[in-house]
């Protein structure tokens, strides 16, 4: 039982040593820094994205939000416009110019247990949901940059809801957003003709795919068959919700325990240390009432030649 006790302390201490040296690595690598992008994703200047690396200094919803309201003020102040009409606009080309595409994951140095779980689990867990991680990249998918839109938006007490494609070659996330009495679609990801939206008033996609003339111009960067192949299969997501809620419990958690796991691993050592010193000092007791037996009343000592020197 002792020599099982001495090997688990052993364990453990090595456990609590790797988990903080893992900790303090992630808190010097992501410490409200912008995560550099891989070189397999850079921006498609010019050709089917707008990309404003100066706005990658954004890195928060706070942030974010708080640069979107000073362009509404600034748009408030000099035209009569409703909240409504404006602020989604607003947001639209904040967001367009804010990412490029690209999926933004996790990585051992900011989310060493979900990365880990991922790369030998389920395949696709480390793929960033929470807002403000999200924004801790220069680039996002398709769903990313609709989250963080919609996120900036509920926050305003907008009603938003998720539209998905299911195409024969390529999926898409999208959403809509509820005012004046109807559905208004934004595409921050392809980012469609945004003039050409806006003079329809953000049409709802499933007026956009009854005129699909004007999907087509709106969409015109891309090939015909493939505004076709993604559209027209739109399906709608829960008013409100969420659209990863499994995964941003995931990544929270395994967040959490990335970066204190290594106290759990500290408090087991300390307490299974104090249990190896109780179980060798009791042995020792024993030994030594083994080796030097106590006197009876009434007995002699009895010497025992080998401890006489």
């Amino acid at each position: 039982m002792k020599r099982i006790f001495f090997l688990l302390q052993l364990f453990l201490f090595i456990g609590f040593n790797f988990f903080l040296l893992t900790a303090v690595y992630q808190l010097a690598e992501s410490s409200d820094s912008i995560n550099l992008p891989d070189r397999d994703k850079d921006p498609l200047y010019g050709f089917r994205e707008n990309f404003d690396p100066s706005l990658v200094r954004l890195n928060s919803l706070i942030k974010i939000a708080g640069y979107c309201d000073s362009l509404y003020a600034e748009r408030s102040y000099n035209h009569t416009s409703k909240f409504e009409e404006v602020y989604p606009d607003i947001v639209s080309a904040v967001i367009r110019d804010r990412f490029y595409h690209g999926y933004s994951s996790y990585r051992f140095s900011n989310n060493f247990f979900g990365k880990l779980i991922s790369k030998f689990g389920m395949n696709g867990l480390n793929a960033i949901v929470i807002p403000d991680d999200i924004l801790k990249y220069p680039y996002a998918a398709c769903s990313q940059q609709s989250i963080v839109f919609m996120e900036i938006l509920k926050r305003k007490g907008f009603t938003t809801r998720k539209v998905g494609f299911n195409g024969k070659t390529t999926g898409h996330f999208c959403f809509e957003v509820y005012y004046e009495g109807g559905w208004h679609f934004y595409d921050p990801d392809m980012e469609p003709d945004n003039q050409l939206l806006t003079a329809y008033n953000h049409p709802s996609i499933a007026l956009l795919v009854r005129h699909q003339d004007i999907l087509l111009r709106a969409y015109n960067q891309y090939p015909k068959e493939t505004v076709l192949d993604i559209f027209p299969t739109y399906f709608y997501g829960q008013v409100n919700s969420f659209e990863a809620p499994k995964a941003i419990i995931f990544q929270k958690v395994t967040k959490l325990l990335s970066y204190s796991i290594w106290t759990v691993f500290l408090l087991l050592f300390i307490m299974v240390r104090k249990k190896y010193k109780r179980l060798s000092s009791k042995l020792n007791v024993r030994t030594n009432r083994i080796r030097f037996p106590q006197l009876q009343p009434g007995t002699s000592p009895v010497y025992y030649p080998e401890y006489q020197a």
